[in-house]
Order: C-alpha cells, then sequence, then structure tokens
C-alpha cells in the first residue's frame, strides 16, 4: 500500500501504546463518538482529574458525571451509558476490562471501532479501527468500495498487510483532521500523496473540464435566461435503491454530476431540477428526489455531449442516462463523497 507508507514517512507520531490504562481508553472513545474531535480531548482531560478508574465512575453521580461531560453530544445519555458500562464491567468481569474483541463488543454502547480501539491501544493487539476519516479516506483512495465503517473494516482485513493493522486509525485520523476532511484541503495535501491519489485526479480532471468549455459557476437564484450546456453537482448523502424510468439501481452514497443543455433557455430548466415537487421527465428526476443540488456550473456553448465524453476519460458513468438523440455512455458520473 504505497499511500499508506507514503503517509507513515509524513505522520511519524505513532499512537501511544498505553497497556495499563485500557479504562482511559474505552471511555475515551465512547465519549468522542459524534462530537468533534477538540471537544473530547477537552472534555477527557477534565473528566480524568476526577474519574481515574472504575471505581471512580462506579462512585460518581450520575448528574455531576453529565456536567463533567458537556459539551460532548449526547453527553446526559453518554453519562447514563458509562455509568451502566461501570456496572457491568463489575458484576461481569470482575472490574477489569476485556481484552479480546468478543467480549468487548458485549459491553453497553461498545461497537467495533471501540471495540479495536481498546485491543491496539490499551492491549497493543491487532485490530483495525474504522471511525469516519478511515472510512472516507480509504474510499477515497479506492482502496475500498464500501458504504459503512463496518463494511470498510471487513475489506480492510482482507487487503491490508497486517503491519498496518494497528496504525491506519492513528495516521488517517491525524491526516483527516489536518488535510483530507469531510471538505478536503486539497491545496495543502502532500505532494506525493496527491501524486496517487485517485480523488485529486478527479478532482483535476473536473477543473480541466470547466476550464476547456468555460463553464462557470452560478448561485441558484442567479440564473441567467440564456441558452447554453450545465453541470449539476449533486450530493447524496445516504446510498438507496431508486427506481428510474422503468429501471431500479442501487445508488451509492456520493457526489452525481448530471451534464445537460437547454437550448431554449437554462433559467428554465435548472430551475426546474431545484423543485421539490415536480412531474418526474427525465430519469436525473428521481435522483433528485433524494440528492441536493449543491453547486450548478453553465455555459452559453452547446457542448451537453462533449462534457459529457470529457467526464468518461476519469469518472464512473451510471448507465441509463444519456440523452435521447446522442451515442453518449452516459450523462451522469460518480465521484466519492
Amino acid at each position: 500500500m504505497e499511500m499508506i507508507e507514503r503517509l507513515l514517512k509524513r505522520i511519524d507520531k505513532k499512537p501511544a501504546v498505553v497497556k495499563d490504562e485500557p479504562f482511559k481508553v474505552l471511555v475515551a472513545a465512547l465519549i468522542s463518538a459524534r462530537t468533534n474531535d477538540n471537544i473530547t480531548e477537552k472534555v477527557m482531560k477534565k473528566l480524568f482529574k476526577e474519574v481515574k478508574d472504575l471505581d471512580d465512575l462506579l462512585e460518581i453521580d450520575e448528574e455531576r458525571l453529565s456536567s463533567l461531560l458537556y459539551p460532548v453530544g449526547f453527553y446526559r445519555n453518554k453519562a447514563k451509558l458509562l455509568k451502566k458500562l461501570a456496572k457491568v464491567l463489575k458484576e461481569r468481569y470482575n472490574g477489569k476490562i476485556p481484552d479480546n474483541l468478543e467480549d468487548l463488543l458485549s459491553l453497553p454502547g461498545v461497537g467495533r471501532k471501540t471495540a479495536n480501539l481498546v485491543l491496539t491501544l490499551a492491549f497493543d493487539k491487532d485490530g483495525i479501527a474504522v471511525d469516519t476519516h478511515v472510512h472516507r479516506i480509504t474510499n477515497r483512495w479506492e482502496i475500498v468500495d464500501t458504504e459503512t465503517p463496518e463494511e470498510t473494516e471487513m475489506v480492510l482485513r482482507k487487503k491490508l498487510d497486517r503491519k498496518y493493522w494497528k496504525v491506519i486509525n492513528h495516521i488517517l485520523v491525524v491526516f483527516g483532521r489536518e488535510i483530507c476532511g469531510v471538505k478536503p484541503k486539497c491545496s495543502i495535501c502532500y505532494k506525493e500523496i496527491k501524486e496517487l491519489c485517485p480523488y485529486y485526479k478527479k478532482l483535476l480532471h473536473f477543473e480541466h473540464i470547466i476550464d476547456k468549455f468555460k463553464y462557470k459557476k452560478v448561485s441558484k437564484s442567479k440564473i441567467p435566461n440564456e441558452k447554453g450546456s450545465y453541470i449539476l453537482k449533486i450530493k447524496l448523502k445516504k446510498g438507496r435503491l431508486i427506481r428510474f424510468g422503468k429501471n431500479e439501481k442501487y445508488f451509492k452514497s456520493g457526489y452525481y454530476f448530471y451534464v445537460g443543455s437547454a437550448m431554449n433557455g437554462l433559467k428554465n430548466r435548472i430551475e426546474r431540477h431545484l423543485k421539490n415537487e415536480k412531474k418526474m421527465f427525465w430519469h436525473i428526476d428521481y435522483l433528485l428526489n433524494y440528492g441536493k443540488i449543491e453547486e450548478i456550473y453553465i455555459t452559453n456553448n452547446n457542448v451537453e455531449c462533449e462534457t459529457a465524453n470529457e467526464f468518461i476519460k476519469a469518472f464512473d458513468y451510471i448507465e441509463g442516462f444519456g440523452c435521447s438523440d446522442c451515442s453518449c455512455k452516459s450523462h451522469l458520473f460518480y465521484m466519492k463523497l
């Protein structure tokens, strides 16, 4: 895995192996769910000054625990969960944190990510902890093609050399926080990573298309009443089965680029696409029932098919989305989130 090797040379901070503190690793992992990384770190420092071990967690009042957890997401629910966890650990495991996946997964609130973090960080055992950063980046790098972190873990267990298992979470969390987040900062990404990154290559190719055919980005409220061609960038947050016309297809979560033209006026055509309620006329209408148009690009040139044929050089295409009077393979193209 060349990209992982290159990133390891950049991110040389190894994850701390705290064999004597599995309690803190477990609690910190549970606290971090649905919470900003910076907030999690601040709350952990505050919490562990008062709750140093399982006995402290058993003794602390739930209301006081809630106040220590604030402002993490769902802090009251997490306080209840931690109290329940403490009781189970005391009664079932004599106050010790299990060091195997099966027993960890039996604990309240513990999923595969948390269990693998405890194994790798607290016990220095092999495991692949897949959080949103690992899931997002390994999909962008096309190491995996998955819809959920659980699926990603299973594929990585088959594909990754075992020497990367314990470190991949750490390096991709750091990389995700600093560079490859939900909105990637490709401009500051490492040159040697960009050289191999499939996601970055698609972004460059999209910029090439915009420049070549003289597209310009417009806001939804300022679409000119001119003729020409257009590109809609559509975000589908969750994969789903969608019926279009007589066909049915599973659409993965991601960005979809739809290429169209309107020789009778871009304004009316694109505003129709933007409507929540409309008669299902074109295949793209069915996707737009679930996806959101995030960006609009227009050009006064009649280059719909030329644009589609340029997209197909670098992007995956969706069959069944060509226009009726052309021989293009498709006018709908896909890129991961």
